[in-house]
C-alpha cells in the first residue's frame, strides 16, 4: 500500500503544553515495524507529566502514547513474527499519532490481536498485564489470600480482576457507587465506601481480626498510601501502585512495620529493570478474548486524536473511567 509522507502526532512539550504537529511518517529500520494506529488509550500517567513535575526527568518533546493498537503497514526485512495486514498490540511509546514504529527492543512483547477483540479492548493488554504484574510478581498474592485494593479506577479494577482470577479474595475501596459496582463485576466480594465507613474497621471485621494479607494501593496520594499500612496483618504485603507528583512523601509508623513484619513494595509496570515478563502480555489478551476481565465496560469516553486537548481536559475535570483516542480508518 502507499503511505502518506506526513501525519498527524500528538507530542507534550512541557507541563500543560500539548501539541497536534505535522510529523514525517516513520521509517523503519530492517528489525522494526511500522503500525499505523488506530486506538490508543489515555493513562492516568500522561495525564500526570502534563499537569505536574515528572518523578522521573522527561526528555520534552515526547510522545506519551504508550496503550495502543493498530494495522501493520511495513515490516523491516528481518522481522519474521509480524506479517503486514495483521492487528496487533503494540509496546512503547508513540500512539499518539496516525503511524508509530515498533523498535526492535520493543518488538518482542508485542502480539497479535485475536478477532474477537477489538482495537480498542486492545488497548488494556498492556495496563492490565501491569496489573498482573502487580499482583502475581510482586505482590505474590496466592489461592485464598484477602487483598484489599483501594481505589477502583480502570488500574485498580484491573488489579481486582487480578487478584480475583488468582484465587483470592478481594475487597475494593472506592468512594464512586458506579465503581464499586464495577469492582463487584471485576471479582471483588465485598466493597467499602470509605466516605461512609472506617475502612480500618471494614477490613477487620471482613478478615475476622486479622487484617488482609495484601493491600493494593492504586491511588498515589500520601494520605491514602499511609492508611495502607494499617490493613495489611502480620507479614502483610503493602504494594504502592499508583505514581505521584516529584517531592512526594509518605509518614509512617515503623514499629507497625517492625513488629508486625510488614513489607512495602513498589509496583510500576512489567518492564522495570529490563525484565519484562513477555508472558503477561499473552496472558492478559487471553483473558480479554475469554471475557473474564470485560475491559470495554471500562471505557467511558472516545474521541478523535485530533480532539486530544478536549479529551484532557474531560480527564482532568473527573467523572471518567477509561478515554481512548481513535484516528480516522
Amino acid at each position: 500500500m502507499s503511505l502518506p509522507s506526513t501525519m498527524k502526532e500528538v507530542k507534550l512539550f512541557g507541563l500543560g503544553d500539548l501539541r497536534i504537529v505535522e510529523s514525517p511518517v516513520p521509517t523503519i529500520e530492517p528489525d522494526e515495524i511500522l503500525v499505523r494506529v488506530c486506538a490508543c488509550g489515555i493513562c492516568p500517567t500522561e495525564i500526570r507529566k502534563f499537569t505536574v513535575p515528572n518523578y522521573k526527568p522527561i526528555p520534552f518533546p515526547v510522545n506519551p502514547g504508550h496503550e495502543w493498537t493498530g494495522d501493520v503497514v511495513a515490516v523491516g526485512a528481518r522481522v519474521k513474527r509480524f506479517q503486514v495486514g495483521w492487528r496487533i498490540v503494540a509496546e512503547g511509546e508513540g500512539g499518539y499519532a496516525e503511524y508509530a514504529k515498533v523498535t526492535a527492543s520493543n518488538l518482542q512483547y508485542s502480539c497479535r490481536l485475536p478477532d474477537s477483540v477489538s482495537y480498542e479492548e486492545g488497548t488494556f493488554v498492556e495496563p492490565l498485564s501491569d496489573c498482573i504484574h502487580a499482583v502475581r510478581e510482586r505482590a505474590k498474592v496466592i489461592a485464598g489470600d484477602r487483598v484489599v485494593v483501594v481505589g477502583a479506577g480502570p488500574m485498580g479494577l484491573g488489579i481486582v480482576a487480578a487478584a480475583a482470577h488468582s484465587g483470592a479474595n478481594v475487597m475494593a475501596v472506592e468512594p464512586i457507587p458506579e465503581r464499586r459496582a464495577l469492582a463487584l463485576e471485576f471479582g471483588a466480594e465485598a466493597v467499602v465506601d470509605p466516605n461512609a465507613a472506617s475502612v480500618e474497621e471494614a477490613v477487620l471485621d471482613w478478615t475476622s481480626g486479622r487484617r488482609a494479607n495484601v493491600c493494593m494501593a492504586t491511588v498515589g496520594i500520601s494520605k491514602v498510601m499511609e492508611s495502607c499500612m494499617k490493613l495489611v496483618g502480620e507479614r502483610g504485603r503493602v504494594v504502592l501502585f499508583g505514581g505521584g507528583g516529584a517531592g512526594q512523601s509518605i509518614t509512617i509508623d515503623p514499629n507497625w512495620i517492625h513488629y508486625n513484619e510488614i513489607s512495602i513494595i513498589g509496583s510500576e509496570w512489567i518492564g522495570v529493570g529490563g525484565k519484562e515478563e513477555k508472558d503477561l502480555y499473552r496472558i492478559s489478551t487471553e483473558w480479554i478474548a475469554d471475557g473474564k476481565v470485560p475491559v470495554n465496560r471500562l471505557i467511558s469516553h472516545r474521541f478523535p486524536l485530533t480532539k486530544i486537548h478536549d479529551a484532557y481536559e474531560t480527564i482532568q475535570a473527573g467523572g471518567t473511567l477509561k478515554v481512548i483516542l481513535l484516528t480516522d480508518r
